[in-house]
């Protein structure tokens, strides 16, 4: 699978040429309380150091990223001298857990006192895969990246290597071929070693150093001449002997592709619908909502489980959403039978929910099996309003737009 993370370092925060917050631009007036590190990959948070000689009481202080909906820190929340609290921004607003959420794209997190004097302010990047932006030193102007979080703890004098991309090449391998994986860094600077730790089948490690070659670290799975699951992950090591991994909890989760030689299932996308605004209402939320939605047929002579598959609106990138694999009756298409899955970027209202939408203007849709080779895929043009785009009869070859859609019904 592809891990695609765009990254920039920056030394002060003071670099950047516009601020996105919702009032007059106002000065920063440090006082030693300090945003010390910002995570904002999942599980956000935001770290605030006392540089200070004595302990501080920051309650009343204000932490937020819109200056229109501020975070008010719970009186009595006291942070010893050369200490930290950590803010969750989860969005609940109770106690330590701030009123907002973090971009994972970037944005500006500021911090008032009391007084509503702006203390601190930081414009971190683009920030996933267990990546953290800090300072280094606790308190210092210099800003990183780091591949090695430190949540409520010191940052040190340095960062661990930050890795921002890791992809492999074949995306979607056979057996008895080889697959490249590149690893990118931040910075090449004060990086000791960059290895591929992979395993076959759940197997021990094997490692294999990584060599540099321009910006990429490289090394190659060897061919496997058998069915299976090749699991691995990167982990690099600077010179200040800090380690990081790519994935960040690595080997606890890890990166992984199958060898596969299953026949493909007799299925095709038969509809699908990236228009609605009045047409076959999706009933399965908490209201009744006009989704885009995607009808897939099965053509064969048996019942298929599409659990474990994948749905994508690229076919560049066919690993883009893994249906669900824990309820086969929701899943399973009889023979001749339809299944029909709800495009609105909401997987939390269910098993047929796909985390993406269609676009009206016009992209890709695909199934894909469970080792990414291609079930069936589509490119389609842009999209009329309520009508849907489908195979003149079901499974037929050839396309035509439904002025009366029939989802989950005969074409």
């Amino acid at each position: 699978m592809k891990i695609k993370i765009l990254l920039f370092l920056s030394v002060v925060s003071t670099i950047f040429s516009c601020d996105p917050q919702k009032e007059p631009l106002k000065p920063v007036i440090a006082e030693g309380i300090f945003i010390n590190e910002i995570y904002a990959s999942g599980d956000d948070w935001i770290e605030v150091y006392n540089s200070l000689s004595t302990a501080k009481d920051i309650g009343g202080f204000f932490i937020y990223d819109d200056a229109a909906n501020k975070y008010k820190v719970p009186l009595g929340t006291i942070i010893p001298s050369k200490g930290f609290v950590v803010f969750l921004c989860n969005d609940l607003a109770t106690g330590l857990n701030t009123n907002f959420k973090l971009s994972s794209s970037g944005e500006t997190v500021s911090l008032e006192n009391a007084s509503a004097t702006l203390i601190d302010k930081v414009i971190f990047p683009a920030l996933s895969g267990g990546l953290s932006y800090g300072r280094f030193g606790d308190g210092s102007p210099n800003f990183a990246i780091s591949g090695s979080p430190s949540k409520g703890i010191t940052n040190g004098d340095s960062q661990a290597p930050a890795i921002t991309i890791v992809e492999r090449n074949p995306l979607v391998a056979t057996l008895n071929q080889p697959v490249t994986v590149t690893a990118q860094l931040a910075s090449t600077l004060n990086v000791a070693s960059v290895k591929l730790l992979y395993r076959f089948n759940g197997s021990s490690f094997t490692t294999i150093s990584m060599n540099l070659s321009g910006s990429n670290y490289t090394a190659t799975i060897p061919a496997q001449t058998s069915v299976g699951k090749i699991e691995y992950y990167v982990e690099a090591t600077g010179s200040n002997s800090k380690t990081s991994t790519e994935p960040a909890s690595a080997p606890a989760k890890l990166l992984n592709y199958l060898l596969n030689t299953d026949a493909l299932p007799n299925l095709v996308i038969n509809e699908f619908m990236a228009f609605n605004s009045a047409c076959c209402p999706d009933v399965q939320g908490p209201n009744q909502e006009f989704d885009d939605w995607i009808e897939i047929y099965n053509k064969g002579n048996t019942a298929v489980n599409i659990g474990g598959m994948y749905l994508s609106d690229n076919k560049s990138n066919p690993f883009n959403y893994k249906i669900p694999s824990d309820n086969p009756s929701l899943t399973t298409i009889q023979p001749g039978g339809f299944i029909l899955l709800w495009a609105d970027n909401s997987p939390s209202q269910g098993i047929l929910h796909l985390d993406f939408a269609l676009n009206n203007l016009g992209e890709d849709v695909g199934l894909y099996y469970l080792d990414g080779r291609t079930i069936d895929e589509y490119t389609f043009g842009a999209q009329s309003e309520n009508t849907s785009t489908g195979r003149t009869t079901n499974g037929a070859s050839t396309w035509k737009i439904f002025t009366v859609p029939t989802p989950g019904q005969s074409n």
